[in-house]
């Protein structure tokens, strides 16, 4: 039986919200019978009840006027309310579905620039037909993603894939192979391309944590070979890194997707990394304090379309 406590100046102690349940159905009804039919009680239960409701109000609410009842004063003041205090106890027990049409505010997720590139453009035109007045808002993905969860800074994490965490879910997101890019005529073109020729080539990583590269670096160990980082820069991957490497002899690893892209814009070659390097996953991340959520579980519905909407052929190897 599900109770609520009520205090307030006159220090209720407590009702049975199944007792408000009754109240409304007495003071439709104005009969004991019809009013118990009404919830499912049986009579006796009913006539319990108002029993109680009058202890609780401190006031007959019906009374015998001939051979109906009628409501006091105190009722039909009761009943002014009664609908929509109901009404709202019952959005606290079962909230309305998320309306995405009518909704508003922002989803705020947190994802690398590459998964960023990749997943707004088809997002915002799905958002543009079945959310017209919701925003995104993205900030930089960091190892501080599980305090943003719990925290309610963002929504969804989109990362490296986790979700063995206490509290945490994750559905794989997205894998992309991994790409090349040199300068066009650059002179290791001229050259076989294999993991010697490659490992010879300075190299340029991004990084923002002041290290990267280390999956290259051990694949590359593996092989018996040692590359040189000759610059390490902290821009994302969409800034000035295309500029760096078409004006200079270093080599990108990155994405086969960035990479793809890239040549879209800037004369770029692509070449397939030579040594074995598994693909990048990355996963959505998210609290159990929004598993249940409708409008999370709509927003990630979203992103889900918005991944399977994206250009398939920039994700495969090259």
């Amino acid at each position: 039986m599900v109770s609520i406590c009520l205090m307030s100046e006159t220090d209720l102690s407590g009702i049975d919200l199944n007792l408000l349940v009754s109240l409304r159905a007495l003071l439709l009804e104005r009969h004991v019978t019809r009013a118990a039919q009404r919830v499912g009680l049986s009579q006796p239960a009913m006539s319990r009840a108002l029993s109680r409701l009058r202890d609780v109000f401190a006031d007959p609410l019906l009374v015998r006027v001939g051979s109906t009842m009628q409501a006091t004063p105190r009722a039909l003041a009761l009943l002014a309310n009664l609908e929509d205090v109901l009404a709202r106890i019952g959005t606290l027990v079962s909230p309305a579905a998320f309306d995405p049409s009518s909704a508003t505010g922002e989803i705020r997720l947190a994802a690398p620039d590459v998964i960023v590139h990749q997943l707004i453009p088809p997002l915002l035109k799905q958002l543009a037909r079945t959310a017209p007045s919701l925003t995104v808002r993205v900030v930089e993905w960091s190892l501080d993603w599980r305090r943003q969860l719990e925290s309610g800074e963002i929504e969804l994490s989109i990362g490296a894939p986790v979700g063995t965490e206490t509290g945490i879910y994750a559905r794989e997101f997205t894998r992309l192979p991994w790409a090349c890019v040199l300068r066009k005529n650059h002179p290791a073109l001229r050259k076989r391309w294999n993991v010697a020729t490659f490992a010879k080539l300075d190299h340029l990583v991004v990084t923002l944590d002041g290290r990267g590269g280390s999956v290259i670096d051990d694949a590359l160990r593996q092989d018996g070979h040692v590359r040189r980082v000759a610059l390490r820069v902290p821009y994302h991957y969409a800034s000035v890194t295309p500029l760096l490497i078409v004006e200079s002899d270093l080599v990108l690893t990155t994405s086969a997707w960035i990479a793809q892209k890239y040549a879209q814009f800037v004369p770029l070659v692509i070449r397939k990394l030579p040594v074995h390097v598994p693909p990048i996953h990355f996963a959505m991340v998210w609290h159990e304090r929004t598993h249940r959520d409708s409008k999370s579980a709509w927003i990630r519905s979203q992103l889900g379309i918005a991944a399977d909407a994206a250009d398939p052929s920039l994700r495969m190897p090259v």
